[in-house]
């Protein structure tokens, strides 16, 4: 295997955990001037965690990724990242717990709220914007399912990350706010994340 497959991990685990700080910041404000914003941070949400989720079996073997391989007769000689991006089948979303489960011995302690969640986003993306609070539903799943994966896999936070795009996010309590009016309890764990470990710069 080529080498450049070993820094999958790193690129995927900061891409993805940018994208759920993303999702966080974008429910934690109004959608007045912004519409179908909370909608689309389903879509993120839902994505972010499929790419955290892989980052952190690609830890143990990026090729644990992947349903299928591609075959030699496709590559001249080391497999490398263009021959899996091209010839590879990723691992899919609904079939992410047992795959982390199966390479690392993590469980997920809300696998029907990751799947339920799954199901809003493909509704979302594939049919209509039903009519639900998006807001409440994307907070609870980035801090009662992700949050506690994110700490457990790397010992960090969604917080720092949804920070990067506004600090008053975080700094200024909405975001604190929002958790409490949607009835998520603020762990000692979360209260501490912001002074925490700040995201890094991935430098390909």
């Amino acid at each position: 295997m080529h080498p450049d497959t070993r820094e999958v991990a790193q690129h995927i685990r900061e891409f993805g955990l940018t994208i759920l700080g993303r999702a966080a910041y974008d429910v934690t404000f109004s959608e007045m001037t912004k519409p179908f914003a909370h909608a689309m941070a389903v879509a993120h949400a839902a994505h972010g965690a499929e790419i955290a989720i892989k980052a952190r079996i690609a830890q143990d073997h990026p090729l644990l990724l992947f349903k299928s391989l591609p075959k030699s007769t496709n590559a001249e000689n080391q497999l490398t990242v263009a021959e899996l991006f091209e010839y590879g089948r990723p691992v899919e979303f609904h079939d992410l717990p047992e795959s982390l489960w199966a390479a690392t011995g993590i469980r997920m302690d809300r696998v029907e709220e990751y799947q339920r969640f799954g199901k809003l986003r493909n509704t979302i993306i594939h049919f209509a914007v039903p009519d639900q609070d998006f807001a409440c539903a994307t907070l609870k799943f980035l801090f009662e399912v992700m949050e506690p994966l994110v700490h457990t896999f790397w010992a960090r936070s969604i917080l720092p990350y949804a920070s990067e795009w506004d600090e008053v996010t975080v700094s200024d309590g909405y975001l604190e706010e929002r958790l409490v009016d949607c009835g998520i309890d603020i762990t000692p764990d979360l209260r501490a994340a912001p002074d925490a470990e700040k995201p890094q710069t991935y430098t390909p």
